[in-house]
């Protein structure tokens, strides 16, 4: 099953900001590449279930994550914090040290989907961790 990544809307915000910076007479070797880079940020993220493992997809970047390293799968660590950028997002913890960070628009039927892909995972309140049992 194929999942959408929310709209940011404070990555919306700063791409207006940027281009009215430029059509404002900003400096366009500064303003360009700050807008490039965000342009690149709000390209569409997709994040899909498939028989092999977790297929996370955006701009240049297509990774596939088997669902027999995921270690962890909650709420962002960053939601300590209420400026936190990942703030409605979710860790993904695979591997010896990777994490990654993703904001699917439906959370909760998309650790519905990855909790039943991983029966090595136990739900913990909102988050499916290692089980050792």
């Amino acid at each position: 099953m194929t999942y959408d990544a929310k709209f940011d809307w404070r990555l919306a915000a700063a791409i207006a900001v940027a281009l009215a910076v430029l059509l404002l007479g900003g400096n366009y070797w500064i303003v360009g590449p700050v807008l490039l880079i965000l342009l690149i940020c709000a390209y569409p993220q997709s994040y899909q279930t498939t028989a092999r493992g977790l297929q996370v997809r955006a701009f240049c970047m297509n990774i596939l994550i088997p669902y027999e390293v995921i270690t962890f799968i909650g709420p962002s660590d960053a939601n300590r914090s209420r400026w936190s950028w990942f703030a409605d997002g979710v860790t993904i913890r695979y591997g010896l040290a990777s994490k990654l960070h993703i904001a699917p628009a439906k959370m909760d039927l998309f650790l519905a989907d990855v909790g039943r892909r991983t029966p090595h995972l136990v739900r913990r309140g909102e988050a499916l961790v290692l089980s050792f049992a």
